[in-house]
């Protein structure tokens, strides 16, 4: 039975779903997974997403985080060495990494990439990108998050034959199931325990309240929103390391309601009352919740984006503004206050969470596997020269 070993920094909530289904589909090909995890730094505890992975193929492991985060070493190199395959993220500072990719490249360790390619981040700095780059094709094959990625990687010389479009997703069948299920009599006695009309038109953000969001952009555009449309209120669902000014920020604004960190069915209920969620920072998952819930999803043209940003489909599925808080805030009052374009859009939202599935995901992922086992173990030396 060949052994695959995929090293995450830490375990989110939203894939363990995934790793449920990938774990019972290689256990069906006789491939047996195992998953190694370590806990968060302790500035990302505020954040509350994540979990543990059942014991069956979870393995967790103690993470030595340093330079405030910033740096991880996790004591795998036992488990390295037993694994016919090894996956990992594509991140510097994952100090596994670097031991993985020598020994990949000395062709000792059969190794692959799951990411996107490219870093998006603003404070990305030369050395680590051209380090980056330069490792890009120094692993046996490639588990690329979406049709873009894959592209990209081809640019950068990795062969197409040796990349796995998985196209990203998360489990969203239970969101939707969710919500159809919640009646209206419970859709009203939210609204009112937030203390929202029902009448309101509801913008929802839902994520991670970081720098990257963009967090101050929305208050700012939502304030000038609601002087457009009157009845227009803010829901904002999240935490982490930004949360203390956001509630600070919108202390005297009554029509924003900051609830915190939610999950499952409680996430689902807000989705359920919203008309559209929006995310003028960085997109990316959080999309496929948004189409789940036939949210359209309103953002700003940033390189930033995670690679599922290209599932929008401008005056489909979302719009799109320049980044400017008069010109997001505009496009926002536009819509709501046409109530055929908005419908028009939610529909758009509805047909395309059809699309991007994780039973599709899991078996991209899983018949990538036994592609990448069946190839020759070693690197062809001479394609890196």
């Amino acid at each position: 039975m060949k052994r695959v070993l995929i090293i995450e920094a830490q375990m989110k909530q939203y894939r363990l779903p995934f790793y449920d289904r990938l774990y019972q589909a290689l256990k069906d090909a006789g491939v047996e997974l195992k998953v190694a995890y370590s806990d968060p730094p302790l500035r990302e505890h505020s954040k509350k997403d994540t979990c543990d992975l059942p014991s069956t193929y979870g393995m967790k492991v103690k993470g030595y985080w340093m330079a405030g985060g910033r740096l991880l070493f996790q004591p795998l190199v036992d488990s390295l060495m037993v694994a016919d395959l090894v996956i990992m993220d594509q991140a510097n500072k994952f100090l596994v990494n670097h031991l993985l990719l020598l020994l990949s490249v000395s062709g000792i360790k059969r190794t692959a990439f799951f990411g996107h390619g490219v870093n998006g981040r603003e404070d990305r700095n030369w050395l680590s990108e051209w380090y980056r780059r330069k490792t890009i094709n120094w692993v046996s094959w490639w588990f690329a998050y979406t049709e873009s990625t894959t592209k990209y990687l081809v640019t950068r010389g990795v062969p197409r034959s040796k990349i796995t479009t998985v196209q990203n997703a998360i489990d969203t069948s239970e969101i939707r199931e969710q919500i159809r299920l919640i009646p209206e009599l419970r859709k009203d006695e939210l609204r009112s325990q937030l203390g929202i009309p029902s009448s309101a038109l509801l913008g929802i953000y839902c994520g991670i309240l970081d720098k990257v969001k963009k967090i101050p952009f929305l208050i700012e555009a939502a304030g000038q929103i609601k002087q457009r449309v009157d009845n227009f209120h803010l829901l904002l669902a999240g935490g982490g390391p930004e949360q203390a000014p956001v509630e600070a920020g919108i202390k005297a604004l009554p029509w924003v309601h900051f609830v915190g960190p939610r999950f499952g069915k409680e996430k689902a209920e807000l989705l359920a009352i919203s008309d559209l969620m929006l995310m003028p920072g960085a997109v990316g998952l959080v999309i496929l919740d948004a189409f789940a819930a036939g949210l359209p999803l309103l953002s700003t043209r940033l390189a930033i984006h995670g690679p599922e940003m290209e599932y929008l489909e401008e005056e489909i599925n979302g719009l799109v503004s320049e980044p400017d808080v008069r010109a997001f805030a505009a496009m926002a009052a536009t819509v709501l206050h046409d109530r055929k374009k908005l419908d028009r859009l939610q529909m758009g939202a509805r047909i395309a969470g059809e699309k991007y599935t994780i039973e599709n995901m899991t078996a991209n992922f899983c018949n990538g596997i036994q592609d990448c086992l069946r190839g020759p173990s070693a690197l062809d030396i001479r394609r890196l020269a």
